[in-house]
């Protein structure tokens, strides 16, 4: 070997050497062994998952805000869900993760960019209608929005010369009405279009008449001591009707089945959405004043199960609402949310009355109403409390459209009334 062999052979042996001490200090990047993915956003948290090969268990794991450090602790599961709060509306924000082993980089994730959502607007107008209050107590206990020129709403209505069930807005006016040619109070009104509006779950209005559907009913007779509370559902051969005493019925369009609830308390709401072709569907049952445990019930392929509910003798819920099967409002003595972290928490910071409805049309954009004439709109960032503290008048339901809201209810008992709000 001669001396440029020998020198070309040390150069290399340097190159080679040097390389690998790079690459032994060099922090190992590798998207597949530290995956950082945007699970969801609201207007302020954000929600990411993170998956990491087995060897990283137990290092300690960092993430990062914007270059800056929020969260450091050990990694104990391969598969993680990091819940990030305090984050400013319609803002992106750019998150990154890394593990390291003591004080040696182990694993650096991709960046990843989460931008929250923006908040909707408080600024709604409103009117209010009344009726009744002579001859009879009168209220309105439910409504239902088709569009801005059919809307309508079901209760008990005395005028002094005669007695009425609903009352009908086409745009202009309110109408008062006889649903199925009678008087007799009706508590649910549920609207899939507008020639296929139901009431109390069994008769159907198709634009010219009214039918009725009782047929083989698997429930008790309204006039057998409880009453139907709430109807859900995704068509007139798809919806599910609930009411006292645990009470849980599906419609096919042709036959009632009973789905046993597990409880035999109130059952106050229900609603659902379509995910893969499978409703997923939340009831929640209980009653002021009652010594029976309230909680939330899961209907899925009409099965019922419970669902965990931090009890407590204030936080009875009364209404669920949820437009993502991950994210669920419940409502009542305040209002809670469950999440992809699957814990309850509060989010409401409002007076401390019973609410009895809570309806949206997205996670920030939301209304709730109930006892006390308590009245407020959640845009995902701050609630608008827009009333409260009147003690004879009550909210019973409501109904939340685009820009549109309608609440109904009674005036200490005695006065029915409506009132809309238009963004």
């Amino acid at each position: 070997m001669n001396v440029r062999q020998s020198f070309i052979l040390i150069l290399s042996s340097f190159i080679f050497t040097l390389s690998s001490c790079r690459r032994s200090t060099e922090p190992i990047y590798n998207p597949q062994n530290l995956q950082l993915k945007v699970v969801d956003v609201s207007c302020t948290e954000a929600w990411l998952s993170l998956q990491a090969k087995s060897d990283y268990l137990n290092k300690t794991l960092k993430l990062f805000k914007n270059d800056s450090l929020i969260l450091e602790k050990p990694l104990t599961t391969k598969d993680s869900l990091l819940y990030i709060d305090n984050l400013w509306p319609n803002t992106s924000y750019r998150f990154q993760v890394t593990l390291y082993d003591g004080p040696k980089l182990m694993a650096r994730s991709a960046t990843v960019t989460a931008t929250t959502m923006d908040t909707t607007s408080h600024d709604f107008t409103w009117q209010t209608y009344e009726f009744g209050g002579q001859g009879g107590s009168s209220a309105f206990y439910d409504v239902a929005i088709i569009d801005e020129n059919d809307i309508w709403a079901v209760g008990e209505i005395y005028t002094g010369n005669d007695q009425y069930n609903a009352a009908h807005w086409d745009g202009e006016k309110w109408e008062l009405k006889k649903i199925a040619n009678d008087s007799y109070p009706r508590r649910v009104v549920y609207a899939f279009g507008k020639n296929d509006v139901w009431f109390d779950g069994s008769i159907k209005w198709d634009g010219t008449r009214y039918s009725v559907h009782m047929k083989n009913f698997p429930l008790l007779p309204n006039g057998d001591g409880w009453y139907k509370n709430a109807m859900w559902g995704v068509s007139s051969e798809d919806f599910y009707v609930v009411g006292d005493h645990g009470m849980i019925a599906h419609y096919d369009g042709q036959k009632w089945e009973r789905i046993e609830s597990g409880t035999e308390e109130k059952i106050n709401d229900i609603w659902g959405i379509t995910k893969n072709n499978q409703n997923i569907i939340y009831c929640v049952s209980g009653k002021v004043l009652s010594h029976t445990i309230p909680g939330v019930i899961k209907i899925e392929r009409n099965r019922a199960s419970p669902i965990e509910w931090p009890y407590q003798e204030d936080r009875i819920p009364h209404s669920v609402w949820f437009k993502k099967s991950e994210i669920i409002f419940v409502a009542g003595g305040e209002v809670a949310l469950k999440d992809y972290t699957q814990t309850w928490r509060i989010i409401s910071h409002l007076p401390r009355y019973y609410i009895h409805r809570i309806r949206g049309n997205a996670n920030n954009d939301l209304f709730i109403a109930g006892a006390y004439s308590i009245l407020a709109h959640f845009n995902g960032y701050n609630w608008y409390l827009f009333e409260s503290g009147n003690s004879a008048k009550h909210y019973e339901s409501l109904d939340f459209k685009g820009n549109l809201v309608v609440v109904v209810g009674h005036i200490g008992g005695r006065i029915a009334f409506i009132k809309m709000g238009k963004r």
